[in-house]
């Protein structure tokens, strides 16, 4: 039975969600939604206007929250760590430790997962993935008091692998891809080979320092400096000339507030470079903040790799027929929620990703979506029960069929064994085996065949002389044979490879007399040979053969 998954994308900017329809080894997305967050009610904590709008997003679109799956953010630290050996409990055992230099605080305060990047001879690299455990809980009470509380809480930049065969191809011996979400107050790097994840960071910027910058060069409010980025804000294209000094001002504004970004995604690649890996292809741009002009074109420049976005294609098999050719196409062209999608894929298929729900927090299913299914459930059973009732009466009346097919086969042997009829099968077959009191079992173990085969394997080849059988008696114990031979010797060696029959006790000769053999050859045509003198004789044989 197919269920529904959510993946949510709890954003500073607006949510996102991903409809996926989970069946039998195949997934299929039916809906990519966005909405803006509601406006903030006084007292109302940021996780919790997010909730508030992700509840009014479901209500809105009818969406059924069977299963759903969230992320940290900037909330989760990541880093890649190298460890001696590839056993998974070994590496469990151990992480605790080796990711207690990188963290300020104590340890025990966080939830810590990881998955595995790279093995080779040398050990194993794994993304390990560290959050409070206040901030896990939180996320989850608030998702869980609007009704869709998260089976998996996983690490954003961990999400996009996922994405591979749907929004990105990348095959083992492709080089790295990176992908770059560019969000509202960060932006997670995460660079894939294959099915693997080699490299993940979040870094702590984003859209809104362009909003920031806006507001301080052009005195704005933020709300107004925010609809401004979003209606006027843009980078020109190298090269390009402004139109005019207000737009030379907004590119110098834009450009000066994305530059601690460009920055930051100029020394990750580096230290991926520096730890061995080797240099992505290209980029694959998502997220709001990728939507502002010319800013592809900008970090094309500034990081010296091709960049595109990442976008579903509609002719995508994955992507449900409705969605295909829905108004809007919310994900098919631009804004594509990358990181709300990868979660419910994860959640569907294996792949990479972290699940910070353990120990005290880890689910624990309820039986709501049961109760939901109870009608269809019982029905369910109830014909289940129904099918396999009738497939036991069809079986019983074969079984009968065929009972009394053999019982009227039995009393007809029996009778022309006995001379009676017997329906006992067990006994029949302990008399069959025992055989009658001083008499030999009814059904032999030796039949006259198996004796003429014994004595065929015995008579001597044709190239060792002429030897004819002329008569052949089998009995129960005893064998009569008269033929003729060449010469006595011929006899005599018979005799002999007979004796050594096992159930052959005795071998006597009888009368040995002289015969001529009638003449061969064709009279008309041919010269008839010469008549020749044959012995004859016969032999009689005692057996325990029956």
């Amino acid at each position: 039975m197919a269920h529904k998954i959510l993946g949510i994308d709890l954003g500073a900017w607006s949510v996102k969600v991903a409809e996926l329809e989970a069946g039998f080894r195949q997934a299929q997305l039916v809906g990519l939604y966005e909405r803006r967050l509601e406006p903030k009610v006084e007292g109302e904590s940021e996780l919790e206007r997010a909730a508030r709008t992700i509840q009014a997003l479901i209500a809105e679109e009818r969406l059924e929250p069977e299963m759903c799956a969230a992320t940290l953010g900037g909330e989760a630290m990541i880093r890649l760590l190298a460890m001696p050996f590839s056993d998974r409990k070994k590496i469990e055992q151990v992480l605790g430790f080796e990711l207690e230099s990188h963290v300020l605080g104590e340890i025990d305060g966080l939830e810590i997962d990881f998955v595995t990047s790279t093995t080779n001879a040398q050990g194993t690299r794994v993304i390990a993935v560290a959050a409070p455990r206040t901030e896990v809980k939180a996320r989850i009470d608030a998702l869980a008091a609007v009704g869709c509380e998260p089976r998996v809480i996983g690490a954003a930049a961990l999400s996009y692998a996922a994405l591979r065969g749907h929004a990105f191809a990348s095959a083992p011996d492709d080089p790295p891809l990176a992908i770059l979400d560019l969000g509202h107050h960060h932006t997670h790097v995460c660079i894939v080979q294959g099915e693997t994840v080699l490299f993940a960071r979040t870094i702590p910027r984003g859209g809104d320092d362009v909003t920031v910058a806006i507001a301080d060069a052009f005195r704005m409010t933020p709300e107004d400096a925010e609809g401004a980025k979003h209606a006027q804000a843009f980078i020109l294209a190298q090269g390009a000339v402004a139109e005019s000094p207000s737009h030379r001002k907004v590119d110098e504004t834009v450009r000066e507030a994305v530059r601690p970004l460009v920055r930051e995604l100029r020394q990750t690649l580096a230290a991926f470079r520096a730890g061995g890996g080797p240099a992505p292809a290209r980029l694959c741009c998502t997220g709001g903040a990728s939507r502002l002009p010319g800013l592809l074109e900008h970090l094309e420049v500034e990081l010296g790799l091709p960049a595109s976005r990442l976008a579903l294609q509609p002719a995508e098999p994955f992507v449900a027929e409705a969605l295909r050719t829905g108004g809007d196409g919310v994900g098919l062209d631009v804004g594509l929620p990358a990181q709300a999608l990868g979660l419910a894929l994860a959640a569907a298929v294996p792949v990479p990703q972290v699940n910070l729900r353990k120990g005290e927090l880890a689910w624990r299913s309820d039986y709501s979506y049961l109760r939901g299914k109870a009608g269809y459930l019982a029905v369910a059973v109830l014909a289940i029960l129904m099918f396999a009732a009738v497939n036991a009466v069809a079986s019983l009346r074969a079984l009968r069929k065929e009972g009394d097919a053999l019982q009227f086969q039995l009393k007809r042997e029996t009778i022309q064994l006995f001379g009676e009829p017997r329906l006992d099968g067990r006994a029949v077959s302990d008399e069959l085996t025992r055989g009658p009191k001083g008499g030999v079992p009814p059904i032999p173990t030796l039949t006259a065949y198996d004796v003429f085969d014994e004595i065929s394997k015995t008579v001597p080849s044709p190239d060792k002389g002429k030897l004819d059988v002329l008569e052949l008696e089998i009995k129960p114990k005893k064998i009569y044979m008269k033929a003729t031979a060449e010469s006595q010797q011929q006899i005599d060696d018979l005799t002999t490879a007979l004796g050594k029959i096992d159930c052959f006790e005795k071998v006597e000769k009888g009368k040995v007399s002289t015969v001529t053999s009638p003449p061969s050859g064709d009279p008309d045509t041919d010269k008839p040979d010469k008549p020749e003198e044959l012995k004859q004789f016969t032999l009689n044989i005692d057996t325990t053969c029956p």
